[in-house]
This record gives C-alpha cells, sequence and structure tokens, in this order.
C-alpha cells in the first residue's frame, strides 16, 4: 500500500489480526460503552472520551478516543499489530495516533454514515494539516468486532477512488456527486478479529444495520510525525507511538 500500483484498489484486509479471546474482551468492552452512553442525556465528554449519541430515542453513533473509558481498548493504541501496520503503511517507525473510535450499529438504530474521505476530517488543505510524504500521511485501520459486510450496514469502499487525491469540498467534506459511483462500490466481508486499511483519499461509507445483530468497529488512526495541528478530544495533537519491531513485509494483501 506504500507504493501504490496502477491496479491499487486503496484498500488492504488482513485477516486475523486480533484473536478471538481477545475480540472477546473488546465485545465486552464495547458493551460497556453502551451501557455507560445509556446514563447520559446528550453527547458529552465522559471517562475521557466523548460520546457521541441521541438521548431520546437512544442511538450511540461513536465514541471518541474510547481508551479514555476503557482500559481495555486504550491498550490497543500501542499494540505492535496496529503499529505495525501503519509503519508499513506510512514507511517509518514514528508515527502520532489520532484517532481511537468506537463505531457502533446496534439492530434497528438507523445510524449511518455518508460518503466521504477521511482527509476532510483531518481537515486536509487547512492550516491545520500538512501533508508531509505527499501520500496524505495518514492511515486508518478499521477492526471487525462482529462480522459485517452488506447484510449489517458493513463498511462500503469505491476501490481506487484515492486516486483522485483530496477532492472533497475543505469547507463541509461534501464530495463532487461525479466522484460517488455507487455502482463501483463493494462492501468488503469481515469477520471479527479481520481489519480493513486505508488512507485517506479512499472514498467510503455505510448504509444503516437492518440486521437483529449489532455491527461495530474499532477505529485506530495514525498520522507522521508534523502532519497534525488539529486538537482531538483525548487525544489532543495526537500520541506519540513507535513501532519497536522489524517491519512485517507482505502483511498488506489485497483480497
Amino acid at each position: 500500500m506504500s507504493e501504490p500500483q496502477a491496479d491499487d484498489p486503496g484498500y488492504r484486509i488482513v485477516r486475523g489480526l486480533i484473536p478471538p479471546h481477545e475480540i472477546a474482551s473488546m465485545k465486552a468492552a464495547f458493551s460497556g460503552l453502551v451501557t455507560t452512553a445509556r446514563h447520559l442525556a446528550t453527547s458529552t465528554d465522559h471517562g475521557g472520551a466523548r460520546f457521541v449519541l441521541d438521548a431520546d430515542p437512544f442511538r450511540l453513533h461513536r465514541v471518541v478516543w474510547c481508551g479514555g473509558a476503557s482500559p481495555v481498548l486504550a491498550r490497543y493504541g500501542d499494540d505492535s499489530r496496529f503499529t505495525g501496520l501503519a509503519a508499513e503503511v506510512l514507511g517509518g517507525p514514528d508515527l502520532v495516533q489520532l484517532i481511537q473510535q468506537a463505531h457502533f450499529k446496534l439492530p434497528g438504530d438507523g445510524v449511518d454514515f455518508a460518503w466521504h474521505q477521511d482527509a476532510s476530517n483531518r481537515r486536509y488543505g487547512s492550516e491545520l494539516w500538512t501533508d508531509v510524504d505527499g501520500r496524505g500521511s495518514f492511515v486508518q485501520i478499521a477492526l471487525a468486532i462482529d462480522a459485517m459486510g452488506a447484510h449489517n450496514g458493513g463498511l462500503q469502499v469505491i476501490p481506487g477512488s484515492q486516486k483522485l487525491g483530496f477532492i472533497a469540498d475543505p469547507e463541509t467534506g461534501a464530495l463532487p456527486p461525479s466522484a460517488v459511483d455507487e455502482a463501483r462500490a463493494i462492501t468488503p466481508e469481515l469477520q471479527p478479529g479481520d481489519a480493513l486499511v486505508f488512507g485517506p483519499f479512499l472514498i467510503h461509507g455505510s448504509p444503516p444495520n437492518r440486521s437483529d445483530q449489532p455491527r461495530r468497529l474499532f477505529l485506530q488512526g495514525y498520522a507522521l510525525p508534523g502532519a497534525n495541528r488539529r486538537v482531538y478530544p483525548g487525544s489532543g495533537t495526537g500520541v506519540p507511538r513507535r513501532w519497536r519491531g522489524p517491519p512485517e513485509r507482505g502483511t498488506l494483501k489485497a483480497t
């Protein structure tokens, strides 16, 4: 992924990044976040995290810097399985973690995420972001907590859309309608413990979960040092991380 090819789809799937016994602990942590959120009246900072929710009817969209409210999730920020992937994509061991989020789609809640580029959320094109490597300087790792696919509002991607570069409106994040070709969109099928790895320019989104089971996703995002100046809930301008092992080349294979 660090060396895009002509047929590069802009994402990679890593199967079995996290084993089942750890996924079980993460599921329990996610359930704990839901319990906490149900006692909150509105979106708010709580326990070192930011809960983004609707109280009535209850809908929990996400918990920003979720490790602030869950020690179980917090320890994965510096976990070598995540930092190793990020180091391979970004091309070096020194990283800055900006994102650690728990995303929820509970049965019938109607939560969805519109088509977007993560570069918009990083404030690409503004004084808050410098693309230090000319390739976006950011990588997102999305770990499936539950089985995820077209049946339950799984993450959709438009393969190859990263080749367009940053095309969103810098002020609103809106994409040109011509750039969102839904006929080309695919929904990768992930099992618990599988990860989807992609850069900041890939166009992606997800529809509501129409199933009777939860669809939860654990997101961790890493930038190159010197890229970010935006202040994020929980992480400030970023938490320094470092990959301390030999690069595991060949881990990122397209599927």
